[in-house]
């Protein structure tokens, strides 16, 4: 009897982890370089201000996509990515001429939002996709192969130029950013 409370009691313990743990986002199988109008679309920042990408037209713009788990669980490459998307918005973003926006998606009640961007610095737009139970912009964006971590990267003209899976240095995506600033 002791042996099945024990092993009951182990797969509850798993569960209860595994439930914590940040949803998937998409399918990235790589770094492409799609084409193509972003498709555009509204998010409520964490604030409560709403945010439309076609707002930030005639700007280079960085999307970041992230999971987020049930008490802010984030997997490690959004931790290093929001280290790198600091260090580049501080470089571009006080001009105004690149922007940036985080799309969690967040599935529990407690998703810690505001503890994560306090503790990771995040001055741009952060919202949760999944605050009205939809995911349409993470659904938006799944043709271009997104994935937890991944970046798009679009110019000024409203075109997804470049989507960065797995993480992108600070060095890589402001290079990129200045050759979109001076086309």
């Amino acid at each position: 009897m002791a042996l099945i409370v024990l092993i009951l009691t182990a797969y509850g313990v798993w569960q209860y982890y595994e439930g914590q743990k940040p949803p998937a986002i998409g399918g990235a199988s790589g770094n492409l370089s799609p084409t193509g109008a972003a498709p555009d679309f509204s998010l409520r920042d964490i604030n409560g201000n709403i945010v439309t990408l076609s707002q930030l037209k005639d700007k280079v713009i960085g999307i970041h996509f992230m999971a987020v788990g049930c008490g802010g669980q984030i997997y490690e490459v959004n931790q290093y990515q929001f280290a790198q998307l600091k260090s580049v918005c501080s470089s571009f973003c006080s001009d105004n001429s690149v922007a940036f926006l985080t799309v969690a998606v967040a599935t529990c009640e407690n998703s810690a939002l505001d503890q994560i961007r306090s503790n990771y610095g995040v001055t741009w737009a952060f919202g949760n996709d999944y605050d009205d139970g939809v995911l349409d912009i993470v659904n938006a964006y799944v043709p271009y192969e997104i994935g937890d971590g991944s970046v798009v990267l679009i110019d000024k003209t409203f075109n997804i130029v470049q989507v960065y899976s797995g993480g992108v240095a600070s060095g890589t995506l402001s290079s990129r950013i200045n050759q979109l600033l001076e086309a």
